[in-house]
């Protein structure tokens, strides 16, 4: 019988120092994710191709091994950069995250995303874009929140652009997910499908 997992890596978060704007390493580049058990000094490899996130939960995260498009080499992305892992359930619809550092970021995806506030540059007024699956109409836009909404009887919230620290989105009819972390200009997100979104919990970060 073959082995298969239920969960799949999309991405890995990670900043190149602190306080630097969060970047996405694409879960298609990645080969393998190095760890470190609880009590223990032996680093361990958890191949991309059997990617298992119950595994990762009690361990420490070390480095993730990435082919980078300009290199013919493996790359290592070291453990002390990365920040979280974005990865999707195949029984479960949207991304989730696993946060290696950072215990105040948060992710909400999918259907619990409800629409983003924003203003033209240079305009005074705040217009809301309810349909995330095309992000046309906010090119060029200056993102001044977004709207959540965790279930049907939940209240809607508001996350404000000084919280939120990156939108992640699709291009139409492509796979890979990408992070936009200056939502100042919207412009490198349009015509893509909105998938999820990233934001500080200020209560969490106190």
């Amino acid at each position: 019988m073959r082995w298969r997992s239920s969960t799949k890596v999309i991405g890995v978060l990670y900043q190149e120092r602190e306080n630097a704007e969060l970047k996405l390493l694409g879960g298609s580049q990645i080969t393998g994710i190095t760890y470190l058990e609880k009590e223990s000094d032996e680093v361990k490899l958890l191949s991309a191709s059997k990617f298992d996130v119950n595994l990762l939960r009690d361990t420490t995260a070390s480095g993730v091994l990435y082919r980078d498009q300009t290199a013919a080499d493996v790359q290592l992305l070291e453990g002390s950069k990365i920040v979280g892992v974005l990865y999707a359930e195949t029984s479960v619809p949207g991304i989730k995250l696993l946060r290696v550092a950072q215990t105040a970021l948060k992710l909400v995806s999918g259907q619990a995303v409800k629409g983003l506030l924003y203003q033209q540059q240079g305009g005074a007024d705040v217009k809301l874009l309810s349909d995330v699956s095309d992000l046309s109409t906010a090119a060029g836009a200056l993102l001044t929140g977004v709207l959540h909404q965790e279930s049907q009887m939940a209240a809607l919230r508001l996350v404000s652009r000084q919280a939120v620290k990156g939108l992640l989105y699709q291009q139409q009819g492509g796979a890979d997910v990408k992070l936009l972390s200056d939502v100042s200009d919207l412009s490198t997100a349009a015509g893509a499908q909105l998938v999820g979104f990233l934001y500080r919990d200020e209560v969490l970060s106190q």
